[in-house]
């Protein structure tokens, strides 16, 4: 307990001697947090778009005008319990007129004297990368049912759209972990070059007895506060700057309030790992 204490006692002291150095590690730190919470906003803005557009994506199915009511329920629920399929709406011939009426105008409809619409059922996807199969798997599982008369699946789209989505996480997996990994290193090497002023005062307490684990404490509570430090202002800033630029660009969504923590939580992590790392090098 009392070597943690003065391991704490000493980081302070320490951070206060060499603030000007800390401060710059600091600052350092924290702009290679916001370049990663940055991409990560824009990353998931971008997936919101895709799958905004996915969730527009829908098969229609169209039934006889004969189709009993409990033909209609039978399909709806065969539908519902397919996998990929997130809600069902049946469309009736008066629910049809009125979706054509209000989507091309009413003009197109004077003079008819009676409904020409079918009825029909509305499949509703679940976005992500396996859309287009789950397109593909409705329209043939359904394509030969009695009561269905044809079909309007958008399966070139729905294709299409789930191979953006799947190159876009590949890609953005990719670069998250470039950066990680470039910013741990960025930490390190920032930590090292801090810890390097000090190797002097390393290699005498090695001299008098200090052991490995004992030597490395204080320098592991200064990574803490400073990966804290870190993290909080780089949280701070990403934030700021999603305000800034969402003020612009109304269509930005904002970083949830929980990846604001989980930076300063990575900050804390970056900070104690780059510690243990740069000072094992004068050990």
């Amino acid at each position: 307990m009392y070597s943690w204490l003065f391991s704490i006692s000493e980081a302070f002291r320490s951070l206060w001697r060499h603030r000007f150095v800390a401060m710059l590690s600091v600052l350092t730190i924290s702009a290679a947090l916001f370049v990663l919470g940055f991409f990560i906003t824009i990353s998931l803005n971008l997936h919101g778009v895709l799958s905004a557009m996915q969730r527009q994506i829908a098969v229609e199915l169209f039934l006889s005008d004969g189709t009993t009511k409990a033909d209609v329920s039978q399909l709806i629920e065969d539908i519902s319990h397919s996998e990929g399929v997130s809600s069902v709406e049946f469309i009736t011939k008066s629910d049809a007129m009125r979706r054509f009426s209000k989507k091309f105008g009413a003009k197109y409809l004077e003079g008819l004297s009676d409904n020409p619409f079918p009825p029909s059922i509305l499949v509703h996807l679940k976005p992500g990368i396996n859309l287009g199969k789950t397109a593909e798997y409705i329209s043939a599982k359904f394509g030969n049912h009695p009561e269905i008369t044809q079909i309007a699946s958008p399966g070139d789209v729905a294709q299409k759209l789930s191979g953006m989505l799947k190159t876009f996480l590949i890609l953005s997996t990719i670069w998250g972990v470039i950066l990680i990994i470039g910013a741990l290193l960025i930490v390190v090497n920032t930590i090292k070059l801090a810890i390097y002023s000090r190797r002097d005062t390393i290699e005498i307490m090695q001299l008098v007895g200090a052991t490995s684990s004992f030597i490395q404490r204080p320098f592991t509570v200064e990574g803490f506060v400073q990966g804290l430090l870190a993290g909080a202002i780089a949280a701070a800033a990403l934030y700021l700057a999603s305000a800034g630029i969402g003020s612009v660009i109304h269509a930005l969504t904002m970083p949830p309030q929980s990846l604001l923590y989980v930076f300063v939580l990575l900050g804390i992590i970056f900070g104690i790992i780059g510690s243990r790392m740069a000072v094992k090098k004068f050990l």
